[in-house]
């Protein structure tokens, strides 16, 4: 598990924001039936005790890890797509690419500890109707952010477009960190351009 250090908070992040990576770290680490007060002390580096001041429930932990996920996320998401928003039109090599780095990012360490975190969260989720609300909506808002993309490509069917570009982003992400035994590698952007070819998005 990453360990976040104490002297790190009040200089480098805020406290609730150690917090929340922690309470990452030990959802992707220890899954749901891991995620205590003391193994996010643990793994915050602070003394016993000293997450419960800040959170004192589990549903504040988890509400600390929502949304740090989701803002990480779509810090992400802005960094490999923002400039392309507005632009009239996107050759399709272009979206191929940023894709391609935006599912390699979203794979690798740091941001692949989030995916794991967001899948044990999912399944809480499924009996939590506030938890589904929020991913609804987070997921929503990038469905709407991909629109703006694939319009340049695609101006008939932009929204069904989007909705079709979100789930293979999403596929080939719990792909690469939560099926495949072997990621892919080199065959990820050759991927991701066939299926964007075979939709016509050209």
């Amino acid at each position: 598990m990453a360990r976040i250090k104490a002297t790190d908070t009040g200089t480098r992040v805020q406290r609730r924001q150690v917090i929340a990576a922690a309470v990452i770290d030990v959802l992707a680490e220890q899954g749901l039936r891991g995620l205590t007060h003391r193994a996010v002390d643990a793994a915050a580096g602070f003394g016993s005790g000293a997450v419960n001041y800040h959170a004192p429930t589990r549903a504040h932990l988890v509400q600390l890890a929502l949304e740090e996920l989701f803002a990480r996320d779509g810090v992400v998401a802005a960094d490999h797509f923002a400039d392309l928003m507005g632009t009239p039109r996107i050759p399709m090599a272009v979206v191929a690419d940023r894709m391609t780095a935006f599912v390699q990012e979203m794979t690798t360490p740091p941001a692949r500890q989030r995916v794991i975190a967001r899948h044990m969260l999912l399944a809480e989720a499924q009996r939590d109707p506030r938890i589904r609300a929020q991913f609804d909506t987070q997921r929503g808002a990038f469905v709407e952010f991909a629109a703006h993309i694939v319009s340049a490509m695609d101006r008939d069917y932009p929204a069904i477009t989007a909705e079709v570009v979100v789930i293979m982003i999403e596929g080939l992400i719990q792909r690469q960190v939560l099926i495949g035994a072997t990621p892919l590698a080199d065959s990820l952007r050759p991927i991701i351009a066939g299926l964007l070819r075979s939709w016509n998005l050209e």
